[in-house]
């Protein structure tokens, strides 16, 4: 069979519901198929308000139009050795992938590096990616 080239939709209900009747183990499965297969997959029903998906982009496509040096600000002072790369971070000019991108990990480790500007980028993005603490647990 042809792989599809079609992103895998994963519906992450399940997790968020107090049914026992193999959904989680479903929803777990096709997650490790699509990153399998894929290496990534589109999340429906991850309960994040559209809201505040909406004003994650916003924020980040208001920090992406910033100068490089304002952008620059949001990495690890020179001389700090964070165990992960976090913060700003840009590919290098020989890499065919030129996107740029702040990495963050859970708050919890405090050693993330975020921008001052815009604010709010922060908040928004602790409670977008750390909030629905059952997708962070899962078992693959």
């Amino acid at each position: 069979m042809a792989a599809s080239t079609d992103l895998p939709v994963v519906d992450l209900a399940p997790f968020f519901t107090e049914d026992n009747s193999g959904g989680v183990t479903r929803a777990t499965e096709a997650v490790r198929e699509a990153c399998r297969t894929h290496g990534c997959f589109r999340a429906v029903n991850h309960g994040v308000p559209a809201e505040l998906m909406a004003r994650a982009l916003e924020l980040s496509a208001a920090f992406f139009a910033l100068p490089d040096d304002e952008k620059a600000r949001a990495q690890p002072a020179e001389g700090t050795v964070a165990p992960l790369p976090v913060g700003y971070a840009r590919q290098p000019a020989y890499s065919a992938d030129k996107h740029e991108y702040v990495l963050v990990f859970d708050p919890k480790l405090r050693f993330n590096e975020y921008p001052a500007e815009p604010a709010g980028f922060r908040s928004v993005v602790e409670i977008q990616i750390w909030t629905p603490k059952e997708i962070v647990h899962l078992n693959f």
